[in-house]
Formats: C-alpha cells, structure tokens, sequence
C-alpha cells in the first residue's frame, strides 16, 4: 500500500450518500488525505467537506472517485485523467435504460426481452407484446426509482404514460423501456475497470423494497450482504457478460474505465442483464467496503495507476441494514434529531448517508439516513452485528427490514 500513497495521496470523493461515506471511510483508514464534495454531517469527521464552483477545481486532487451517477452522466470524467470513471458516452450506459437495451441487443448480451414506447399508441403495443406482472423502466436517472412493476394491463398504461409525460417522477420524461418479467434470484455484481482489463469485487445481493418480506414500492436499496457464494459455472457466465459489454464498448469507440455494475437476474442458473450503473451500488458498496477495505482500496489503486490489479476473497463477512425515515421513498420525514450512542467499534460500525447538522445536532435529512454494519467470520455472526447496532440509534421515524441477510431468494 505504501508504494502506492507515492502516486496517490490526496482524493476526492464527489456524493453524499453512505456509498460515499464509505469509500471515504476506507481510504482514510489506510492513511490517505480525503475530500468530500458535498459530503454529509459524518463525512467532515472522516475528511474534509469542500465546496466546488466548477469541475476544473478538481485538477487539485491526484484522484476524484466520483460516487453518484449524475456526475458521470454530465461529463465530469471527460478529458481528465484524475477521474476514475467513465465518460460521458460510457455514462450512457446508466444515464439511458432506452441506450443500454439497445447496446445489449447490438452485442449479444443476455438480458430480457423488451420494446421501446415513445407515446401512448407505441406503449399499448409493446404491452400487448408481455404478459402480467408488466415491467415499465424509465429511460432516464431516476435516483433508483425508475423501475415500476404493474399487475395489470391497465395499471401498467396509465404508469407508463405518465412516465413518459414526466407525471411520476421528478425531472423523469421521455420514452420508456417495457421489459418482460423475468422470476429468479437477483445478484450485483460489480468490477473494477482500468480501460482494457477488470476484475470481479465480491458479489453481493440488496434489498429493494421497502418494507420486510419484499413488500410496500421500490427504493435505492434497503440493506445488503455479501459476500454471496455462487458456483464456478455461473461465475464464469457472469465474466463473460463484462467481458461482452467491454468488447461492445471497444467496438463502439468507448474507453471504459472506473465501476462498472451489472444488476442481474438469474433464471435457472442463466445470469440476464436487468441493468447497467457506471458507479458503485448503494448500499452494495458498504458492505463490499466493510468486508475487506485494504483489498478494495489497492485494487482501485491499482487499476488508477495501471498496475495489475485482481480479484480477491474477502476476509469477513459483512451486512448492511438501512435505517431509514418515515415516507421514504415518497416523502421522507427530515428535521428529526438523531441520537447515536456510540458510531464505531471493532467489528461494526455506522456509516452516515442523510444526514445534516445544525447548531451542533445531528439531523434528519434523507430517506436513508444511517446504515448499520455488521462484519463477521460468518454471516449469522455478521447480521446479528449489524441488527444489534441498531439499538444504539434513534430518531423519529425510523424503520428497517429486518429481514436482510436471512434469506437468499426472492
């Protein structure tokens, strides 16, 4: 690690989420000068908060990790060298599911089959093409909120043209994607990407909806575990899927480097492409962070730097469960004090996501606010950790699953 603080020292980690607070959290415990813009309430006390008035800024810093999507979609990687994520064009891949589908279909990548809905007569034909439960995803960024799951036809016209008016979703209009349902067991799998070479970080597996037992609407992600142990055949599928879109990406003129995420589904022991992120998943993020931190730091390093870099077996085992606010992801409550007993120890830990501070309390500011980390020999020893922790917090509001990591399936 020391040889590589020569070329890397200072970093910049551009959200100001809890995928942030982590990759902060993780440099910094090996000794690095970390920035975060904008950052959080818990960030500053891990690194220091900046303000940026532009882009050009960050020439300072001999790395910028950008965290959410949205920056990589407005080109903050274009045509500088200090940025470890793709450019605007590979962005695509995230910031247009309508861009993303097609490319699958142009390479030969397994994902659903699906059609394009423009208006409202383009949309009455592409679900005539599917049957119930009908899948409407957005074309644009949605902040994890662009994928809707209809019971009926009905429902899923009067979804599907208000997304494509621009009624459901802040800033969310244009045209559609109607996917065929597909029933199995999903997976992350995300990997480290220096322009040529990648290399598999551990799978893990998240939870969407909002409430126990996969009930109540879709959000960013509920909790997380990994990592998650899956046979050699389907691993080797699953690389080919990166090497796939790579290739397609070299093809297409594209030079790819930083994070690339592929949400799966695996459908008897076939891995099918739901979507594509160019950034790290949230809350995925965390617990692939808190399993192994010094691999997940060199690696990076690493691939920053061109060395070679590989895919590694993590120490521990690692749960993330999201404490959230109420009305999240609708209308979360904010303004709550929150109450922290105690934020770090040994084997678990709080990163900080939505959260503020005014006259020196810790306020709500999120839907998900905190999220409670366990790490473990085992995963039982892991998850009870994480759920423990939870009893050190308060605020007004709160809830959790309290069913992450106690199952696999769907």
């Amino acid at each position: 690690m020391e040889n590589l603080k020569e070329k890397v020292k200072r970093i910049c980690i551009l959200g100001s989420g809890g995928r942030e607070y982590a990759i902060g959290w993780a440099f910094k415990k090996f000794g690095f000068d970390v920035y975060f813009y904008p950052g959080n309430a818990g960030t500053k006390n891990i690194g220091k908060n900046i303000q940026i008035n532009n882009f050009d800024e960050l020439s300072n810093f001999d790395m910028v990790i950008p965290g959410s999507e949205e920056f990589l979609v407005k080109g903050i990687a274009d045509g500088k060298a200090n940025v470890f994520g793709p450019d605007s064009k590979g962005a695509r891949l995230e910031g247009s599911k309508c861009f993303a589908k097609t490319f699958m279909k142009k390479h030969g990548i397994l994902t659903a089959n699906f059609q394009i809905a423009t208006d409202e007569i383009s949309l009455y034909d592409a679900l005539k093409a599917f049957k119930p439960p009908y899948v409407i995803k957005a074309d644009g960024l949605a902040q994890g909120k662009g994928v809707v799951i209809c019971d009926t036809f009905d429902e899923a016209m009067d979804i599907g043209q208000k997304l494509i008016k621009g009624q459901l979703i802040p800033n969310v209009k244009g045209p559609v994607v109607v996917d065929e349902f597909l029933k199995g067991w999903e997976l992350s799998a995300i990997a480290i990407v220096n322009g040529t070479d990648f290399a598999l970080l551990p799978f893990t597996r998240d939870y969407k909806r909002a409430f126990t037992n996969n009930e109540g609407p879709n959000t960013g992600g509920m909790g997380a575990f990994g990592p998650v142990e899956i046979d050699s055949k389907l691993k080797e599928k699953i690389k080919n899927l990166f090497s796939k879109t790579l290739n397609g990406l070299k093809e297409d003129g594209i030079y790819y480097r930083g994070f690339l995420y592929i949400g799966l589904m695996i459908v008897n022991d076939e891995p099918y492409v739901l979507e594509y992120n160019v950034r790290l998943g949230d809350p995925e993020t965390e617990v692939i962070v808190a399993m192994d931190p010094g691999k997940f730091v060199e690696n990076i390093l690493k691939a920053f730097n061109n060395e070679r870099f590989e895919e590694y077996t993590p120490n521990n085992y690692s749960v993330d469960v999201v404490l959230a606010s109420q009305g999240y992801p609708e209308n979360p409550m904010k303004g709550q004090e929150i109450y922290i007993e105690n934020d770090e120890c040994e084997d678990w830990m709080i990163f900080y996501a939505g959260v503020t501070e005014k006259d020196g309390k810790l306020l709500v500011n999120g839907g998900r606010v905190l999220h409670s980390i366990g790490i473990g020999k085992t995963l039982s020893q892991a998850r009870e950790k994480a759920y423990r922790n939870i009893e050190k917090v308060k605020f007004e509001g709160m809830f959790y699953r309290n069913d992450i990591a106690l199952y696999q399936g769907e």
